[in-house]
């Protein structure tokens, strides 16, 4: 009776397992975009379903839980938001799910939890279409291949018992559903009508924005932004020197003592025109949402190609619409020493606080008193750079007068404080200079031949105007390159990352962004190809035995594949097959109705009876009993076929 229990498995557990089982991977996929409290309280759901159902045997009467449904759904309808939409939805949707768990299940209760499951993995592709997505849409539809095939069984019989051998067999063939439609999947992707204008467009929820640069750099922000690992945005692009590694996003020119912003941004107009000369170095940018307008290029971006962008006189660029959603757009950036100007508005640039500490005036005076601008730049920056300052992002100088306590107390900080005290020091010196934020540095992954930015990258830096020759950068920041390296540096844990994230690269740069236009354009290539065939045969060798090789691993892999997947139901069949045949050969044909037992007792010749009843019951042993088909099984039950 002990072996009965653990060889046979009851249609009940299995359906209930595998619900348990969807509805784990439902909350999975759904936790990171909801409110924590809704988790543990499914959570509680859950275990409490598990308790009550597989130790305590009881269950909470339906008509409470229904009660307690109709008012979660009164709840959420009170605190109704329309701007989380989708999230209040998902999170009513999961305490339902946990409510359906809470009850005693039977058939329609488990479909139930099977189209809340389903209709919870759908808000999660309202919010993002990443690979996470689709992982969980591939487990989610093999999960429930498998639950609605085993729930047709439990409807017809409650008590039905599978062998452990038979709901292997069920599941891998539920595994086929999923993996048949692949294929078809792919040929309506690429073939059905692409729009720019989704008629869902209006329930996606906004990707979550990351922390991001504002239209204010305070001193001590930057700190909390660069301990941020997640990823900010991926530039397509070639290789370049780890010296030109500065990513453009903001200009600031208006210090207050204790932060920067742009007083009056500019638009750029063309007649004035910005000399720069250098190397052309185009990138493709995918920009993650994050919580400001401005979009970032290498160095000295000239051009950026995307809609409702705006461009300012100081190289920087913004979107008309805030960044709440992956970002892609095209830059073209110039690698050079200056960006030429003239005729620059020196108060806006010369600006310094009214309340400026006076022990800064001095030291900037003492340090550049009878030098030339070239040389007063060179010695401010190499005070700052190369003096006693340290580089750090841990218990920094803030007070009413930061730069003070920066450049007599502390002596330490991080790079918005080295950038802050060097403009400054430098408009004292009668200057111009202006703050650049943006990025610094990146990981170059080879394989998608793009670069990784992380927040954690985040950066400002100094350009200072020199007369005839324009805005110069300068990093007064002593931080090496080592303080922007990737977060995870070497060892298996990064090249799993790099790996993930060029699936997740390659899968938004050509299946998310696979619009309307790039269908036209693969069409066109297809009709192209196939518009004017050649009449004209030629028999190329090489080419065709390269084509018969591959052919012939094809078939050969198919084969070995189908041998391992299938081979004790071929042999099986062929057996009992040869049987059958020889058996009609002899005058006696099985009849569809009837069992092999019954066949075999109706020969009227005995001793072919008899040899037929040792051949089935032989089979029957390992058939019935899921055994496997062995060699030596085989060849017994050959041999007796071949002595009847």
């Amino acid at each position: 009776m002990i072996l009965k229990n653990i060889q046979q498995i009851r249609i009940g557990h299995a359906v209930n397992t595998i619900s348990y089982l969807i509805g784990i991977m439902a909350f999975v996929g759904i936790y990171e975009h909801i409110h924590g409290a809704y988790s543990v309280f499914f959570i509680f759901m859950l275990l409490a379903s598990l308790y009550f159902e597989y130790r305590k045997n009881y269950y909470i009467p339906r008509r409470a839980l229904t009660a307690f449904s109709v008012l979660v759904i009164l709840f959420f309808l009170y605190k109704f938001d329309s701007s989380e939409l989708i999230t209040q939805t998902l999170e009513a949707l999961l305490v339902l799910l946990g409510i359906k768990f809470l009850e005693k299940k039977q058939v329609r209760d488990y479909m139930q939890i099977y189209a809340i499951a389903l209709f919870l993995l759908s808000g999660l592709g309202l919010m993002t279409l990443g690979m996470d997505f689709v992982i969980y849409f591939l487990i989610l539809v093999f999960l429930l291949s498998v639950a609605f095939v085993l729930l047709t069984y439990y409807a017809q019989d409650s008590s039905l018992e599978f062998s452990k051998g038979s709901m292997a067999k069920l599941v891998a063939k539920c595994l086929w559903i999923p993996l048949l439609a692949i294929p078809l999947s792919v040929v309506m992707f690429v073939i059905l009508p692409r729009t720019q204008y989704p008629l869902l467009d209006f329930l996606n929820r906004p990707d979550r924005a990351k922390t991001g640069f504002t239209d204010r750099v305070r001193l001590g922000e930057v700190s909390n932004i660069q301990e941020d690992a997640s990823i900010v945005f991926r530039a397509n692009m070639e290789k370049v020197e780890e010296g030109i590694l500065y990513w453009r996003g903001i200009a600031l020119d208006y210090f207050d003592g204790t932060s920067w912003r742009s007083f009056e941004k500019r638009l750029f107009i063309p007649n004035t025109k910005t000399r720069i000369e250098g190397k052309h170095i185009r990138q493709m940018i995918y920009l993650e949402p994050y919580q400001n307008v401005y979009l970032f290029g290498l160095d000295k971006p000239v051009f950026i190609s995307t809609r409702y962008v705006k461009k300012y006189d100081d190289l920087s660029y913004s979107s008309s619409v805030y960044i709440d959603r992956r970002t892609k757009y095209e830059v073209l950036s110039i690698i050079g020493d200056a960006i030429g100007d003239e005729n620059i508005d020196e108060k806006r640039y010369l600006q310094v606080p009214v309340n400026i500490s006076s022990r800064i005036v001095e030291l900037v005076n003492s340090t550049t008193r009878g030098k030339e601008v070239p040389e007063k730049i060179g010695s401010l920056y190499a005070f700052l750079h190369d003096g006693e300052f340290k580089y750090s992002l841990q218990n920094l100088p803030l007070s009413k007068n930061p730069l003070e306590t920066f450049l007599f107390d502390s002596k330490y900080g991080n790079c918005e404080y080295f950038a802050s005290t060097f403009a400054i020091m430098l408009r004292i010196a009668g200057i111009p200079s202006r703050v650049i934020g943006g990025y610094r540095g990146g990981y170059y992954n080879d394989v998608g031949q793009y670069y990784l930015v992380p927040q954690k990258n985040a950066h400002v830096w100094v350009e200072a105007f020199l007369p005839q020759k324009g805005w110069l950068r300068y990093d007064p920041t002593p931080a090496s390159m080592e303080n922007f390296a990737f977060p995870l540096e070497g060892g298996s844990l990064l090249k799993a990352r790099i790996f993930l994230d060029t699936v997740n690269y390659y899968w938004y740069a050509f299946i998310i962004n696979y619009n309307l236009e790039k269908q036209i354009s693969f069409l066109r290539k297809v009709r192209t190809g196939i518009k004017k065939p050649s009449l004209k045969l030629k028999f190329n060798k090489d080419a065709f035995l390269k084509y018969l090789v591959i052919a012939l691993l094809i078939a050969g892999t198919i084969i070995i594949i189908r041998l391992l997947v299938m081979p004790g139901q071929a042999r099986e069949k062929k057996l009992l097959s040869s049987f059958l045949q020889k058996m009609e050969k002899r005058g006696y044909r099985k009849e569809a109705s009837q069992g092999l037992e019954e066949f075999v007792s109706r020969i009227d010749d005995e001793r072919l009876r008899e040899q037929a009843s040792i051949f089935v019951r032989s089979f029957e042993e390992i058939y019935f009993r899921d055994k496997t088909f062995t060699r030596e099984s085989i060849s017994e039950l050959r041999n007796i076929l071949a002595s009847m």
